[in-house]
């Protein structure tokens, strides 16, 4: 074996941030290798990650740039097609909201950057959007008002040593497989790993404990915990935090203090008593490690401002082995939000599109890459659609203009993982067609519109953004590409050790179905994402095990208990009549799990079109993630 041919790089697809080895001749990637010293995967892929050199060597690619002329695309120049772009551009206004930018989660730093600069200097918009954000926008704004920045609290190197793990909704074993298996390796190692989650996932199965709560009430319930472990809680002089001196502190305890067990017992389905015995665990660890998805399937905001309250009660996280971090389903959604690319809360572009009488007439887009494209018909019926993608796919039937970028391993970039661990990929095979990196397209694009940018390559564009970015500042392309990247600098926030407690609100849930729609329907997006993602599609042995449960379901499928089955009278593979309280319907096959509980039902978002059609005038529940419930009819 010639180790000469296998280059280091980070993967690309979820925020886990895995060190991999391609096995490449410079002209093509034939194959994968696992990157053992790496501090994170420690020598482990996951089948996204150990057959990355399929979606590499794809046919699929976009090579050349394209203009829609008389309803058909051709090949055009980049000189050609920057002129239109600029033209149109022009023509639009966007500071009264007429230019929409879609980001994408897997553009490096240096693209997400200069992408910032050309909304900002060029296009005059705010209105912009993370594809796959979802929940991450309030994770962020949650942790930043509890530990004073932006992004994670520790890191997920922490999971090899912490004492205690409390893993708080979507299966991270899917989502993220190689920090489920880190997560199990601690477990057998004897660390306590709780997982609070409305359905018996795979994580569950392999945890220490799993608290299979109603739909609706994780945040509750860590309140609950929260109440638990302040009511056992006694002067410990190891201590060296004065908890009851943050801000929030005295209103947060009040709130707690509120909680009814009685209630707590009805809307959870859990009793406060095990609660109890269960913060007994959380006061004896010394080192605790909390993770809570983020971006594809994201909580709601009172559910994280629960989670990040309860790191700061425990009064562990200074520990060196201490964690609290929102676990990314794409590879750069947290580099995205540090280089801007969210835009502004409450002004987003999925709103302007999901909103009728909205002003966007533009949209301006980067690699949309998933299989399911939300307000089809309002993009379609836009003025103007410019497209800049790696891969083909279904949005280019969309474009006015589109652009080829190169794949991360045919450019230099940087990417941040969940835990702000910025790690760098070079350049290991050739361009063959000399498509421009993300920043060289947007510059070029600036400057047909009389602006320069001022770049020569990835490495200035980087020098550029660290000296604009909180955190980046000491971070270089020299020193990343020395080791596994280092983490951003939160001391770069003036409010980093000015911790505070969120204002919280507790509330019982209760269930919205009624006699007539008695399930209630939980949305899975996470747990099946990858089906019809558009990178999975391009390849052979993921996209072969991602079918297999559209092998036994080609339409999809809704998943009830065996309990809800027998009364229903229907079997496994039965196609039922699916009809919500607002009129929507639809009919799929059902799946018979013991993971679900009675009068519930999951259905997954990202199988086929009918189902997102179904959930379509659900925008707040969609929004919600895996706090969202939908009440429905099931009938044979």
């Amino acid at each position: 074996m010639n180790l000469a041919n296998y280059k280091p790089c980070v993967c690309n697809l979820c925020g886990t941030g895995c060190g991999q080895f391609l096995k490449t001749d410079g002209q093509k990637v034939y194959g994968v290798a696992p990157l053992i010293a790496h501090p994170v995967s420690k020598g482990k892929l996951c089948i996204r990650g150990w057959h990355s050199n399929e979606l590499l060597s794809t046919n699929e690619r976009i090579t050349e740039p394209m203009i829609r002329e008389n309803g058909q695309l051709r090949p055009a120049s980049y000189a050609e097609a920057i002129a239109l772009v600029t033209e149109r551009m022009q023509q639009f206004d966007g500071t009264a909201g007429e230019i929409g930018v879609l980001a994408s989660a897997r553009s490096s730093n240096e693209d997400g950057y200069a992408l910032n600069r050309l909304c900002r200097e060029v296009f005059k918009t705010d209105l912009r959007g993370i594809g796959a954000e979802a929940g991450h926008r309030k994770s962020m704004a949650s942790l930043e008002h509890a530990f004073g920045y932006p992004g994670a609290h520790g890191s997920l190197t922490s999971i090899d040593k912490a004492d205690y793990i409390l893993v708080v909704g979507t299966d991270i074993t899917r989502q993220n497989p190689v920090i489920g298996g880190n997560i199990h390796a601690a477990q057998r190692r004897g660390a306590r790993v709780v997982t609070l989650c409305s359905s018996r996932t795979q994580i569950a199965k392999l945890s220490t404990k799993h608290y299979q709560q109603k739909p609706g009430t994780k945040g509750l319930l860590v309140n609950a915990l929260a109440k638990a472990l302040l009511a056992i809680r006694t002067i410990n002089h190891d201590r060296k935090a004065n908890i009851d001196q943050l801000p929030g502190y005295a209103e947060y305890v009040a709130s707690l203090r509120s909680i009814s067990s009685v209630a707590l017992e009805r809307a959870s389905g859990i009793r406060y008593e095990d609660i109890e015995e269960e913060a007994k665990h959380l006061e004896h660890a010394k080192s605790i490690v909390i993770l809570f998805s983020s971006g594809i399937s994201g909580l709601d905001r009172p559910t994280i401002d629960a989670i990040t309250n309860l790191a700061l009660l425990t009064d562990r996280m200074d520990h060196e082995h201490s964690a609290v971090i929102p676990v990314a389903g794409i590879s750069n959604l947290q580099g995205s939000f540090d280089m801007g690319m969210s835009g502004e809360l409450g002004n987003s572009v999925f709103k302007a599109l999901a909103t009728p009488d909205s002003p966007i007439k533009v949209l301006f887009v980067i690699d949309h890459d998933d299989g399911i494209i939300r307000d089809k018909e309002r993009i379609a019926n836009l003025d103007f659609v410019a497209y800049a993608c790696a891969y083909k796919s279904a949005f280019m039937d969309l474009a006015d203009v589109i652009f080829p970028l190169p794949a991360y391993n045919e450019t230099d970039g940087t990417y941040t993982a969940s835990d702000r661990r910025v790690q760098i990929t070079h350049q290991n095979v050739n361009n063959p067609h000399g498509v421009l990196p993300g920043w060289a397209l947007f510059q070029q694009i600036a400057a047909a519109s009389g602006i320069e940018f001022g770049y020569s390559d990835t490495a200035n564009v980087f020098n550029d953004l660290a000296a604009h970015t909180k955190g980046y500042a000491e971070l270089s392309h020299a020193g990343l590409s020395k080791g596994f990247g280092q983490h951003w600098n939160p001391k770069a926030f003036p409010n980093s050790r000015k911790r505070k407690f969120n204002a919280i609100n507790v509330e019982y849930w209760e269930s919205p179905t009624t006699a007539e729609f008695p399930f209630a329907l939980m949305i899975g997006k996470a747990q099946h994402y990858w089906h019809q993602n558009n990178l999975m599609r391009k390849t052979i042995v993921p996209r072969r095990e991602y079918d297999q449960t559209l092998w036994l379901y080609p339409q999809g499928y809704i998943e009830i208990s065996p309990e809800d089955a027998s009364q229903l009278k229907v079997k496994d593979k039965w196609i039922v009549n699916v009809r919500s309280s607002i009129g929507t319907q639809m009919k799929i096959a059902v799946k018979i799990s013991p993971d679900v509980q009675n009068g519930t039902a999951y259905i997954p978002y990202f199988i086929k079109n009918m189902i997102s059609d179904f959930l379509l005038p659900y925008e707040n529940a969609y929004a919600a993630g895996e706090e969202s419930v939908i009440p429905i009819q099931i009938q044979e």
